[in-house]
C-alpha cells in the first residue's frame, strides 16, 4: 500500500474506489488499496488467522486492563512515519505483542507488562541452505524466557531484492542448540517445498520475550541456495576444528579430532594421549591457537589405552594460555589411574 500525504484534499476523508483518506496528525494521507500477489501459503494463512483471533479478543478486556495497555503504549512508539514516531493505541499494543507471542508458540496475555522490556538483537555468523539442509551456525545465545524467532521465504529468484514481506515463520519450536539451530525440517514442513539451488531465500531472525511479547532488533539477510556438496563443505568451515595436522611440536597426543561446535561452548574429543613424563597428562598446542572465546574448563570421558586395562576415568580438559608458549588445552585424569597411554572421546561443555 503506497501512502501519501495530500494538500488537495485538505479536510477529507473517507473512501472513494480504490483510495482512501485519513486525517494524521492534521495532516491527509490517501493511501491506495492493496492487492495481494502470488499464491497465499498455508503459513500466511495460521498467521492471518491468529491476527483476527487476537484484535477480536481486544473487546473481552476489562476497562481498566484496556487502561493499562494505554499507558504502556504511551511509552512505546511505533514505525516511523515521514520522519516522525507514530503513536501506538493501546490496542494497537495488544495486538502487537500478542501476535509476537503467538508467532513464539504462547498464549494470549490480557495484562499489560510492567514496563517496556529491552531485548537485545539477534546475531548470526553464517546461514548455510541447500536442497537437503538448512542450518543457522553461531547465534548469540540468550537465555529463557527468551525464545528465537525464525522466518524464511520461499526459494524466489535471485533478481528480487526485497523479498522480507514474504517470510512466514517456520515453527515456534527452534532452539538455538548451543550456538546452531538446524531448522530443515521446520522449513520443509512449513514452506512446503525444498531450496532450490541458486534461487534466493530470505530470512529474518529476532528474539521475543516470550513473559512479554517485546522483540529485539531483527537480522534480516538474504541467502542463495547452494548445492548440497557446497553446503558440506561451508558446513565443515565454519566451525573450528584442531587436527593432528593442526598440532604444534609441544603437544603429546598422537592422533587429534577436537571440534567446536558452530563456535559455541560445545566440543568434540577424539584424541590419543600420549601422556608427559610418566604420567597421563597431556597437553595440546594448535599451531594457530585456539578461538578467543575458547576459555574455561570440562570435562570429557577417557579410557585407558592398554591391553588388558581399559578403565575409564573423567578427564579434566583445561584452555589455557602459557607466557611463553601461547594457547594449549591440558588433559589431566579426575580419578582412575595413571594410564600414560589413554584414548579421551566424546562430548563436553566448556564452563
Amino acid at each position: 500500500m503506497q501512502a501519501l500525504p495530500s494538500i488537495a484534499f485538505g479536510g477529507f476523508s473517507g473512501s472513494a474506489k480504490g483510495v482512501t483518506a485519513r486525517q494524521v496528525a492534521g495532516r491527509t494521507i490517501l493511501s491506495v488499496r492493496a492487492w495481494p500477489t502470488g499464491a497465499t501459503t498455508n503459513a500466511q494463512v495460521a498467521r492471518r488467522a491468529s491476527m483476527s483471533k487476537i484484535s477480536k479478543s481486544w473487546k473481552l478486556l476489562t476497562n481498566e486492563q484496556m487502561q493499562e495497555w494505554d499507558r504502556l503504549a504511551k511509552h512505546s512508539s511505533g514505525q516511523s512515519v515521514f520522519g516522525q514516531k507514530a503513536e501506538l493505541s493501546g490496542m494497537n499494543l495488544y495486538i502487537r505483542l500478542n501476535v509476537n507471542r503467538a508467532m513464539a508458540g504462547e498464549a494470549i496475555i490480557s495484562e499489560a507488562p510492567e514496563s517496556v522490556v529491552p531485548i537485545a538483537s539477534a546475531s548470526c555468523r553464517d546461514i548455510i541452505i541447500a536442497p537437503s539442509i538448512v542450518i543457522l551456525n553461531g547465534i548469540k545465545h540468550l537465555p529463557a524466557p527468551n525464545k528465537l524467532v525464525v522466518k524464511m521465504s520461499a526459494p524466489v529468484s535471485p533478481g528480487i531484492s526485497n523479498g522480507w514481506s514474504k517470510t512466514v515463520v517456520l515453527s515456534s519450536e527452534v532452539e538455538d542448540d548451543w550456538g546452531g539451530a538446524d531448522v530443515t525440517e521446520f522449513y520443509t514442513k512449513t514452506i512446503g517445498i525444498a531450496p532450490v539451488v541458486g534461487q534466493k531465500v530470505f530470512v529474518e531472525l529476532y528474539w521475543v520475550d516470550t513473559a512479554t511479547g517485546f522483540t529485539g532488533q531483527a537480522e534480516k539477510t538474504s541467502v542463495i541456495v547452494m548445492t548440497d556438496e557446497e553446503a558440506e563443505a561451508a558446513a565443515r568451515s565454519s566451525r573450528s576444528r584442531i587436527t593432528t595436522d593442526d598440532l604444534g611440536e609441544r603437544s603429546t597426543v598422537s592422533d587429534c579430532e577436537v571440534e567446536f561446535t558452530t563456535g559455541a561452548p560445545v566440543m568434540f574429543f577424539d584424541v590419543l594421549s600420549q601422556g608427559m613424563d610418566g604420567v597421563s597428562q597431556s597437553e595440546i598446542y594448535p599451531k594457530d591457537g585456539l578461538p578467543d572465546d575458547m576459555r574455561g574448563t570440562s570435562y570429557i570421558l577417557c579410557r585407558a589405552h592398554k591391553e588388558g586395562d581399559y578403565s575409564f576415568a573423567l578427564n579434566t580438559v583445561q584452555f589455557l594460555q602459557n607466557t611463553y608458549y601461547g594457547d594449549y588445552i591440558k588433559i589431566n585424569p579426575a580419578s582412575a589411574g595413571n594410564n600414560k597411554e589413554s584414548e579421551i572421546f566424546g562430548v563436553g561443555i566448556l564452563i
